[in-house]
């Protein structure tokens, strides 16, 4: 049995190695065969990872008009949220980027290699920590760029080996600390080393981004539940969920909406076949702008680990988070307090292997929620709602 575990482990690193190869040389040939881009005075900054990192760099984000004031700035942005990044000022242009297609299609990557080659960037900015080889760092080779600045990152995405040759793309590799922080502390500490030196992080804020069509509008008091996330392991049962739903019917008569992307449209209707009670699955009806909004309207939200509960902070709904120690401190608990906006209130079972990276040792069954989230309890959340909705009685 080990030694087939080991065998397997063999070959997924042989497997990575070629891999990582191909892709060199087939990027190379790309890279060789553009024209040399012709450097305008142009600032690209690139941004390739989840939405949830998205709204919580915002507020670092909004910087970027401060140190380039006399410069356009393109955003080459993860097209999942570039719609709700073209709403707001910070950039002149954005570049939306399919993530999947653009390391499985070939022809797709090289049109996105040329697409951000003509543009001729004087410097480029890759700002995000936890690098990705494949997207973010193959990205800012492709721009050919004079100054090309990222962080010195970890490996939290990528191999050693992937790391060494990535680095090497880079004319300026900002300095990090190896020591855990919050992200927001993190995207703080990335505008510190760009000359930044007096910027502190803060929570992110949304203003208004679009009016809600009629088919979106509720009108009737509401609450939240998003209960799909990425990873089946980060996903509390749906069965806790619709014993949730059920509680709160009696708490304050407010209708509960669940969303969710389309995919999380049978998750819905099973969370509310659970609770019996009357609901709406929203799931997949809105675009990103439009459920920020429909969450600003919200009373409060709950969720998973998920980008929901960073959205809610920053339209200023109180949220409740079912939290699990995978990668715990890192983006939540809001390490920051300050009287701008309401934080997510994160909710935990502890134990012993916090941190994990989502590489449960636990036992637990595949495709199953981890013991660090199955373990947290209904009631757990319940009360958690209730010192919410008595918090915001206190302060109205």
């Amino acid at each position: 049995m080990i030694k087939g575990i080991k065998r397997m482990q063999f070959l997924k690193s042989c497997y990575l190695f070629f891999i990582i190869i191909i892709t060199f040389i087939f990027d190379s040939c790309l890279i060789i065969i553009m024209r040399k881009p012709a450097h305008s005075k142009g600032i690209g900054i690139i941004r390739m990872d989840s939405i949830g990192d998205f709204i919580l760099w915002l507020d670092s984000a909004k910087e970027f008009r401060n140190l380039y004031p006399n410069a356009k700035i393109t955003l080459i942005a993860n097209q999942v949220w570039s719609d709700l990044a073209k709403l707001l000022p910070y950039w002149d242009d954005v570049i939306p980027v399919d993530r999947n297609k653009f390391t499985r299609h070939p022809l797709y990557r090289f049109q996105t290699f040329r697409r951000v080659r003509k543009r001729g960037f004087e410097s480029v900015i890759h700002t995000t920590y936890s690098r990705d080889y494949f997207r973010g760092d193959s990205l800012i080779r492709a721009t050919g760029a004079l100054q090309r600045i990222g962080s010195s990152g970890n490996i939290s995405n990528m191999t050693s080996l992937q790391k060494i040759i990535s680095d090497r793309w880079y004319s300026q590799l900002l300095p990090a600390t190896s020591r855990p922080l919050m992200e927001l502390q993190r995207n703080a500490e990335f505008m510190n080393g760009l000359g930044l030196r007096s910027f502190t992080a803060d929570k992110p804020s949304l203003s208004p981004l679009t009016d809600l069509p009629d088919k979106l509008v509720i009108k009737h008091p509401y609450y939240i539940i998003f209960p799909g996330t990425s990873l089946p392991g980060k996903m509390w049962p749906a069965s806790k969920f619709g014993e949730l739903v059920l509680k709160l019917s009696a708490l304050d008569g407010c209708l509960a909406v669940l969303c969710g992307s389309w995919k999380e449209r049978d998750l819905c209707d099973h969370v509310i076949a659970v609770s019996g009670m009357k609901a709406l699955n929203m799931a997949g009806k809105a675009s990103l702008p439009e459920l920020a909004e429909m969450i600003r309207r919200a009373k409060y939200l709950v969720g998973n680990d998920t980008s929901a509960v960073h959205i809610a902070a920053a339209v200023g709904t109180p949220s409740v988070c079912i939290l699990g120690g995978g990668h715990y401190g890192r983006f939540l608990p809001y390490a920051i307090e300050t009287g701008k906006q309401v934080a997510p209130v994160p909710v935990t079972h502890r134990m012993d292997c916090f941190n994990c990276n989502w590489q449960c040792t636990q036992p637990h069954e595949k495709g199953a929620a981890v013991p660090c989230i199955s373990n947290i309890r209904v009631n757990q959340i319940f009360e958690a709602i209730e010192k919410i909705q008595h918090q915001t009685t206190s302060r109205g």
